[in-house]
């Protein structure tokens, strides 16, 4: 197909599209976009008809893309993105000081960052509207290619030839490793490593970043990394599994700060305390991010170069 024959897609039928993905159903989509069902069929067909290929098929559990759908679907969404921005940017030189920030935060201290990133934006932009989705990176980034986020921060191994997307380094976190304070090791004042790769633990899930890092700390000084029993993304679920249970588990101090000030969960003093994951700012590459998305990004780097070397 050439540029010259390329079909005319109206906008509101890459929204229509999107719409049938995210509801797997034409009847659903069709009442999320208030419009008759046949008439949304007929848009369907109209755009399989222009480009010349089937966008889904119909299955027992719904409507199903196929990978023509799929790849229009995600560039439709991040065409939604742009016109958001471009939006929000017209509105900016209208001296409006609002804007809407889809913030991708990764686990340890992402989050840390990222709450007082917010409260500072906040401060200058009051009507700001801030959406916070936290995730691993996998999935996240999955997000941010298609323009479901926006930016994206927390810990990765991604480097700047990753397609499609920009990572900046902007400092480096050290996870603390926590139990409650009954633990057999909490009132170790050292506690070695052979002791930690036999004991119980939550570990961070097999395919997150973290895990292959940590199992390397192990394997370095020829120790069998743990093994479990659990595995569960370092969150609020893992903070009161913990403070429950004779478990190891590894987080960010933000996330325990009241637990240890309450005395009721100790950081674990560690023989070789080398776990360090790199905090890192990603965004796609192509496109303009609007206003309100680069002065979270200021604030951010703006946080990070306080941290630095404390978190």
């Amino acid at each position: 197909m050439t540029t010259s024959s390329m079909p005319h897609l109206q906008l509101k039928q890459i929204r229509q599209l999107i719409t049938v993905a995210e509801k797997g159903s034409i009847r659903q989509a069709a009442e999320a976009l208030s419009i008759a069902q046949p008439a949304l069929s007929r848009s369907i067909r109209s755009i399989e008809e222009s480009l010349q290929v089937k966008l889904m098929n119909r299955g027992p559990r719904g409507i199903e893309l196929t990978e023509y759908g799929k790849t229009l679907v995600d560039y439709g969404k991040i065409i939604e993105a742009n016109l958001r921005f471009a939006s929000e940017e017209i509105d900016e030189l209208r001296g409006s000081k609002e804007g809407h920030v889809n913030l991708g935060v990764g686990p340890f201290e992402g989050f840390t960052i990222a709450h007082i990133a917010i409260d500072r934006l906040l401060d200058s932009r009051p009507n700001a509207q801030i959406s916070v989705i936290e995730g691993d990176f996998d999935e996240l980034s999955a997000k941010l290619l298609v323009g479901e986020i926006d930016i994206m921060l927390g810990p990765s191994q991604l480097n700047n030839t990753t397609p499609g997307l920009n990572t900046d380094l902007l400092t480096e976190s050290r996870p603390v490793l926590v139990v409650r304070a009954d633990h057999p090791f909490a009132s170790l004042n050292q506690v070695s490593l052979k002791k930690l790769s036999e004991a119980d633990w939550i570990l961070p899930p097999t395919d997150a970043r973290a895990r292959p890092r940590l199992n390397n700390i192990f394997i370095r000084h020829g120790l069998v990394p743990p093994k479990g029993p659990i595995e569960m993304a370092p969150g609020t679920a893992a903070v009161a599994l913990l403070r429950r249970r004779d478990l190891i588990g590894m987080l960010s101090r933000q996330q325990i700060s009241h637990e240890i000030a309450e005395g009721s969960m100790k950081i674990l003093p560690v023989e070789h305390d080398d776990f360090v994951l790199p905090m890192q700012l990603t965004t796609r590459e192509f496109g303009r991010l609007s206003p309100a998305c680069r002065d979270m990004i200021s604030e951010i780097r703006a946080v990070c170069k306080e941290v630095a070397g404390t978190i």
